[in-house]
């Protein structure tokens, strides 16, 4: 449902645009002139962190190819306003994709160059405390809101844990979970982020709330970009040749190019029945080796230099078994039943259209 359906406009704010995936979004909703969606031409708002929440949005002075600006705290408290009211009546939908990079972070040369990071719990307190009490704030605000609201969330598919992964491994029929599995006791750090974030995301849908709120949570795959994540630092690496399996090479290894996770946000605001947990993945899952060879293959380069597991264990600990060693297997069932087209169903494609930018 359209938040104010008087609207000329299908107003979208998102937060974290600057990052890789906020970027790919902006991108395909103005890529091809006037974007459209539930037939009127779209407004992109970019919300910025800020105290000051008091500025407001005039949609009507902007030309139709203009992109706005709005504050919101994330560190707003109870009693204080998270985004201006009265601006927040005129947003359709809010996607919020803000939160502490959870593979980023500094070791010693060469490792801290490549971005890497051995959580610390400084740093798993900074990457829960971003995204589940911001989440929360900007629910709040939305359930406050006189019209309904679409909140789309970002989650990740670290939400299913490793638990699956011992299953279904060794099955290649199988493409492993989809929305419907049960997460409530998956184990690992990043599912315990992805329960909590989720959880917070339906402050937008409380009882009291307005009718017709409807909240979306982003299960997202790592994003196969050189403009950003796991494949940005993974890239000089192979490039070099010096890529390889890591561990034992057998870990599954779910992801989605950049181009096709924000064409499916735009899905999920256009598909008004897509609700709850979204797997934003390819419905092709590889092995952490199949990967290694395909990204070998695109950059026609060698990939003979192995990662063992012990040098994971050693230089990661608990990042390196949870993102390294670990792996999650999941399939897009609720994308593919409403109609979605993936552009890069199989890993080499996605990575193709990664190493040539045609995100």
């Amino acid at each position: 449902m359209a938040n104010n359906e008087t609207s000329p406009y299908y107003t979208v704010a998102i937060t974290g645009a600057s990052g890789m995936l906020g970027n790919a979004l902006i991108d395909e909703l103005t890529k091809q002139g006037d974007k459209m969606i539930n037939g009127k031409p779209v407004k992109i708002v970019k919300l910025n962190r800020d105290e000051n929440v008091q500025d407001t949005l005039n949609l009507d002075e902007l030309n139709d190819k203009s992109i706005s600006t709005l504050n919101w705290n994330p560190k707003a408290k109870e009693g204080q306003d998270a985004i201006n009211s009265q601006s927040l009546e005129k947003i359709d939908t809010v996607v919020h994709l803000a939160g502490e990079n959870v593979g980023t972070g500094l070791l010693p040369f060469p490792l801290g160059m490549l971005g890497v990071h051995a959580w610390s719990q400084e740093k798993k307190d900074l990457i829960m405390n971003s995204r589940v009490g911001p989440t929360k704030v900007l629910g709040d605000a939305i359930a406050n809101c006189s019209n309904p609201t679409n909140y789309v969330v970002a989650s990740g598919v670290g939400v299913y844990g490793n638990d699956f992964m011992a299953n279904e491994s060794d099955d290649e029929t199988n493409n492993g979970p989809d929305e419907l599995a049960d997460v409530s006791q998956t184990k690992g750090f990043l599912a315990d982020i992805s329960r909590e974030w989720e959880a917070a995301s339906k402050e937008a849908i409380k009882e009291g709330s307005t009718e017709g709120n409807r909240v979306v949570n982003l299960r997202i795959a790592p994003i196969l970009s050189k403009k950003g994540g796991a494949l940005q630092k993974l890239y000089p690496i192979f490039f070099m040749g010096g890529g390889g399996i890591v561990g034992s090479g057998k870990q599954y290894f779910s992801y989605i190019s950049a181009r096709d996770a924000a064409r499916s946000i735009v899905h999920v605001m256009e598909n008004k029945g897509l609700e709850g947990p979204v797997n934003l993945v390819a419905p092709t899952p590889v092995t952490n080796a199949q990967f290694t060879s395909a990204f070998g293959k695109v950059l026609g380069r060698p990939t003979i230099i192995p990662l063992p597991e012990f040098a994971v264990k050693l230089m990661f600990g608990e990042m390196g078994e949870e993102m390294l060693l670990g792996g999650v297997k999941c399939q897009p069932k609720k994308l593919l039943d409403s109609g979605f087209q993936f552009q890069h169903e199989t890993i080499e494609t996605a990575l193709e259209s990664a190493v040539n930018e045609t995100i």
